[in-house]
């Protein structure tokens, strides 16, 4: 494809989100080939998560985090080996009615720990940062018949590509009926542009009136409303920053706490503005990368490897740990620092676009390149 068409597109996508209309993104719904509903949340900055799902029945655990370790009467009891931290109250009940899994020791081919190429490699599904579209996206463009939005002020990596997605972000530019006219007939010269702008408007009349800003739950609560929306998309692509805990962590209480608790309060509102679509519904929250076994001098914990991934949603077979445990000796530590990854994201991407969006195994390796010989977990997903 010709590098100056692929820009001027992504310009127009840009434009439409953050320029001129900044209220105003681009969006063309479409129906969907499945009534079922998956939402992508990226956690940028690396969550720790070997202080979310606490690997407390690991005896080099508690050792190397003196400061910021959780023991076992401190967290809410997964199984005989994994606990999981008190702020994550909703998922821990969730977990309990079996709407909730967690992939641990788990990673993206990416190895070096740069937030910025760690995040690409996370969202374009392939081993090089500088692929230039989306996971999301390439599904998109083999299954024509979805259509995603992203909560969000650009468009994430995730879903750039050829494919159509939108975005949309809560704002203050409120655009009375007459102005609205004007600016559709400033556009009219240019029909990509019009176009835009004039599913611009439908889709900010679908978000209605928008309480409470730019808060993730009031973001999660939103996405919701999107997804049960009549002729809405059954995608939805969020993200929650502020993972990057190198000083002040926190075991019970602290920086890391006070990040899960925003989640936590996400999912839940997501949860009750989706309502019964909840039972058809799967949702994944994923880091980068992870963070370093022990914890270092000021009392947080530096860039790592492998971690933990979250699967939420109706839909999900859950009340399980999915992992193959690698230890947390020194010997046992990816290059002597990190969880060591036994599980490739991919994995669990792939069983949600096949047992729950509905991917064939041809689609899926155009979706994640040379990724044939990864697993697609069959019992991740409750048969629809």
């Amino acid at each position: 494809m010709d590098n100056n068409i692929f820009d001027r597109r992504m310009f127009l996508k840009s434009l439409a989100a953050v320029g001129v209309c900044s209220a105003l993104p681009s969006v063309a719904f479409a129906k969907t080939q499945s009534a079922n509903i998956f939402v992508w949340i990226t956690l940028r900055g690396a969550m720790d998560g070997l202080n979310v799902v606490v690997p407390y029945g690991d005896k080099d655990y508690l050792p190397q985090r003196p400061s910021i370790g959780l023991h076992k009467n401190q967290l809410n009891k997964l199984d005989d080996f994994f606990g999981l931290h008190p702020a994550l109250k909703s998922c821990y009940q969730w977990y309990q009615q079996g709407e909730m899994a967690f992939i641990h020791a788990c990673a993206s081919p990416y190895r070096q720990r740069s937030h910025f190429d760690g995040q690409k490699v996370l969202e374009n599904g392939t081993e090089d940062p500088l692929h230039r579209d989306g996971w999301l996206n390439r599904f998109l463009s083999v299954d024509n018949k979805q259509h995603t939005i992203a909560i969000d002020s650009g468009l994430p990596l995730i879903v750039q590509g050829n494919a159509q997605a939108d975005s949309w972000y809560p704002h203050k530019l409120k655009i009375k009926q007459q102005q609205a006219e004007l600016l559709q007939d400033m556009y009219q010269s240019d029909q990509t542009l019009s176009d835009n702008f004039i599913n611009a408007l439908d889709i900010e009349k679908m978000a209605g009136h928008v309480k409470g800003g730019q808060q993730f739950h009031v973001l999660a609560q939103q996405a919701g409303k999107f997804l049960t929306s009549e002729n809405g998309p059954n995608i939805a692509v969020l993200e929650l920053g502020g993972w990057d805990t190198h000083a002040g962590e926190g075991a019970v209480k602290g920086r890391l706490a006070s990040q899960l608790k925003k989640l936590d309060d996400g999912l839940s509102a997501l949860k009750v503005q989706l309502g019964e679509a909840w039972s058809r519904t799967v949702v994944i929250a994923a880091s980068e990368f992870g963070r370093t076994v022990a914890e270092n001098g000021t009392k947080g914990t530096d860039h790592g490897t492998a971690n933990a991934m979250l699967i939420a949603g109706g839909a999900v077979s859950g009340k399980k740990v999915i992992t193959k445990w690698p230890g947390l000796a020194k010997s046992q530590q990816y290059k002597g620092r990190d969880l060591d990854p036994t599980t490739d994201i991919r994995s669990i991407c792939k069983t949600v676009l096949h047992s729950h969006l509905g991917a064939t195994n041809k689609q899926l390796d155009i979706v994640f390149p040379s990724s044939s010989e990864l697993p697609v977990m069959n019992d991740l997903i409750r048969n629809s």
